[in-house]
């Protein structure tokens, strides 16, 4: 899973503003579930209902998914996070 330093990097990057508040929102189950808490939030239905007429919130957090989803693969995760961490 990345780290927040990663997804404030990596949006910081593409969107020009890291959208701390975002990736605050969705990892906030991560309180209850742990790495589990990916079962909530981190779909793009999801997006749509916490984020709603706010383009580029949802291109944050389906940015935030994305970065997710690809360091499921731990030599991914680790390279973003020598680079960007």
């Amino acid at each position: 899973m990345a780290r927040h330093k990663v997804h404030r990097a990596i949006s910081r990057m593409l969107l020009g503003d890291a959208h701390d508040d975002v990736n605050k929102i969705l990892d906030e189950p991560y309180k209850r579930l742990g790495k589990r808490h990916r079962i909530l939030f981190h779909d793009p239905l999801s997006v749509l209902a916490l984020f709603p007429n706010d383009s580029e919130r949802q291109s944050a957090a389906l940015l935030h998914i994305a970065v997710d989803k690809a360091c499921e693969n731990r030599y991914v995760e680790k390279l973003l996070e020598a680079l960007l961490g």
